[in-house]
């Protein structure tokens, strides 16, 4: 989410929705731009490409057979 306060011209929203999708446009993930909303917040999701935060800093816990994960000692 990204929050432009006191964006009040329709026009200037969409000239700043439309620069998002463009400057994204060149990123290799697919990237999704949502309107900006009356209240002037922009929604983007993006594809996740590599595993995820807790997966970068855990093992899988071999006492619960992979219920729960150990996480690294000094992070």
């Amino acid at each position: 989410m990204i929050d432009f306060i006191d964006m009040e011209s329709k026009a200037n929203r969409e000239a700043v929705a439309s620069a998002l999708r463009q400057a994204l446009s060149r990123d290799k993930t697919r990237t999704q731009v949502f309107d900006i909303s009356e209240l002037g917040l922009v929604e983007m999701t993006r594809k996740r490409v590599n595993e995820g935060l807790l997966e970068s800093v855990s093992t899988i816990c071999n006492v619960c057979e992979g219920r729960g994960f150990l996480v690294q000692a000094g992070l």
